[in-house]
């Protein structure tokens, strides 16, 4: 299959061949969905906490007497039961991570990235410009291409595209080292330098032996 090089202007360049075993994977929503979420998960701190009778400060008292107030008995103002008092089965912390085999990571990334390509929203740029910390750069490059929420990828040894693409709402930067099936997916279009490509490529097929 053959995809066209643009520059930052949108003009055609030159055409590349990509690869059908990165590139043309049948969609498979069972494994991007376990995939995403065990990326999703993994985020998550677990570090929620609510106190239980045990924790709650105070409640020596008995808070009335044991007959003749009309009120349920109480032995103490911390029960569930009364105001204030602890919280009976809430959250406690806990490690919600996931594990993931390689082998369905590279696959739900092969299937996110064919999904690119059927729908249209991969853009390959033969080099972004980027050469200073500018955020009218990156505004103008994604402009041309008319997307509102857009992932950039690229390799380089500096840090202008990330760190000038950081603020802008609905558009992220990552090396082509860190692209994962749940951010390609999170983003309508995939604007990738020819030189992050062919980085990602090496990865994938590596990983695919």
């Amino acid at each position: 299959m053959n995809w066209d090089v643009l520059n930052n202007k949108g003009e055609k360049v030159r055409a590349v061949a990509l690869s059908d075993d990165i590139f043309n994977v049948e969609m498979n929503e069972a494994v991007l969905h376990s995939v995403v979420k065990a990326y999703s998960a993994n985020r998550r701190q677990g570090t929620h906490a609510t106190k239980t009778r045990s924790l709650v400060s105070g409640g020596g008292k008995k808070p009335f007497r044991q007959k003749g107030t009309g009120n349920a008995r109480q032995g103490s103002s911390r029960s569930p039961l009364m105001p204030g008092g602890a919280t009976v089965h809430g959250p406690q912390p806990r490690c919600y991570r996931e594990y993931t085999n390689k082998k369905s990571k590279n696959l739900a990334l092969r299937i996110a990235l064919s999904d690119k390509v059927r729908h249209k929203r991969l853009v390959i740029v033969d080099d972004f410009g980027i050469a200073a910390y500018k955020t009218k750069a990156v505004l103008d490059v994604v402009g041309v291409f008319k997307s509102e929420k857009a992932l950039l990828a690229d390799s380089r040894s500096d840090d202008f595209l990330y760190r000038s693409a950081r603020n802008i709402k609905g558009i992220a930067s990552l090396p082509a080292q860190e692209i994962n099936a749940e951010n390609v997916l999170r983003y309508e279009t995939l604007i990738i330098s020819e030189k992050a490509l062919k980085s990602l490529e090496q990865r994938l097929v590596r990983k695919a032996v």
